[in-house]
């Protein structure tokens, strides 16, 4: 199951799991919440972490070729 969707404008992410809303410091979003990135640079790097940190990302595919 995955923790995160990718929306497909790339810029955006959806919280789909628990252990995503508690990632990171400062206030917790809940499940659905949505995260928006001002660049297709800044969710890769998101997503870069999160992977190295065993996070499950889907719509990967959104940001193919855009980095």
């Amino acid at each position: 199951m995955a923790d995160y969707r990718i929306e497909p404008d790339g810029l955006v992410v959806n919280y789909l799991s628990e252990r995503a809303t508690q990632r990171g410091l400062g206030p917790r979003p809940k499940i659905g919440a949505r995260l928006a990135f001002k660049t297709i640079s800044e969710m890769a790097e998101f997503v870069r972490a999160g992977e190295a940190a065993g996070f499950v990302f889907e719509g990967k595919q959104y940001l193919a070729g855009k980095t």
